[in-house]
Order: structure tokens, then sequence, then C-alpha cells
């Protein structure tokens, strides 16, 4: 059964498995820190919860305690791979506050942000940069940059990226957004 929890400070409601909320909502030190009560949505979109006090020692700065609700939820519930990499949570559907056990996963790093959307560079392309008139398709496999080649135009470097990123990848949600008509003209040019 589906359990949502409100947020602080948004409209949008953390939504857990009844199972996984039983167990947290009855954890002695969740309880002792009012963990539901002061979940709030991160600007990236996370549930989290953000505690600051002063500490009872003279002299002491405060003190911060920040606790994510997925990686919390990841590392009480999901079994990390057994592999020296570093291991991060990822959110199968892309809905950060979407905390149930059925969507959530240990990935690496460079999974992660392959199945990302967010580019930022100048060209608005995964894997495409200007340098001087042309544009330039790259690809990194196991941390080692390929060039895809030059090319006159943003979206035909862009297009070589998303063959490149397909037949090494599959089909990832990092893929460039190009119109209809324009694939078809460079699927035609084959």
């Amino acid at each position: 059964m589906l359990v949502k929890i409100s947020l602080k400070n948004s409209d949008k409601k953390a939504l857990l498995d009844e199972r996984v909320f039983n167990d947290l909502y009855n954890d002695e030190y969740l309880r002792q820190i009012s963990f539901f009560e002061n979940l709030r949505e991160h600007s990236n979109g996370y549930v989290f919860f953000q505690k600051n006090w002063k500490p009872e020692e003279q002299g002491m700065k405060y003190a911060n305690e920040t606790i994510y609700l997925h990686k919390l939820i990841a590392e009480r519930y999901i079994p990390k791979p057994d592999d020296v990499r570093r291991w991060f949570v990822r959110f199968k559907n892309g809905i950060p506050h979407d905390c149930r056990l059925s969507n959530l996963e240990w990935s690496t790093f460079s999974f992660l942000v392959r199945n990302t959307k967010k580019v930022k560079n100048s060209t608005g392309y995964r894997g495409v940069v200007k340098q001087g008139k042309k544009y330039y398709a790259y690809i990194y496999v196991n941390r080692k940059g390929i060039s895809l080649g030059s090319f006159d135009t943003a979206e035909e470097a862009a297009y070589a990226y998303n063959k490149k990123s397909i037949e090494l990848f599959g089909a990832t949600s990092s893929l460039n957004e190009l119109p209809e008509d324009f694939i078809k003209k460079m699927e035609g040019k084959r």
C-alpha cells in the first residue's frame, strides 16, 4: 500500500511503501528528531530532513544534520552491490519524491548521468561542443573520450552522438531531442 507524506515547504507529497513508512515511523531516533514532521523538498526535488542546533559545549558553532529520504531508504532496504565503485541512489521514473522501493536502485555515477536529461553547455546538446565554426561530437566510455567527428551544425553533431550512444548503451533518457523531420532527413542520407 502507498503512503503519502506532506512536505513542509511544498504541495508535493513524498511517496513511500507502507512497510517502509511503518519501520521508519517506529524508529526511535527518527521519532526523537520529528523526522516525518520536518520533511521538506530540496531545490533539486529530493525529499530531505535537516536540523540545526547549538551544541551544549561552550564555544561550539551550530551543528547540522541532513538526512535524504531516498538514501536512508536505499541504505536500509536495498542491498548495495558488492563492488569497490562509488554507488548512488537513482529514481527509476525520474521523480525524486517517489521513494517507493520499486522506484529506487543503486547506480554508478556514469549510469546516473547517462540517464539524466540535464545538459549544461552552450550548444544545448549532450556530447556537442563548438570550436570555431564547426561542431564536434564526443562520447565518453570508461572515462575515455571518443571523437565522433566534426559537423556543420549542432543538430548533426547531436545526431551523431545519439547514434553512438544507442550503439554503446542502448536507448537511455540522455539522448538529445531532435526534430522528427531532421531525424528523417538524416536517416535518408544513409
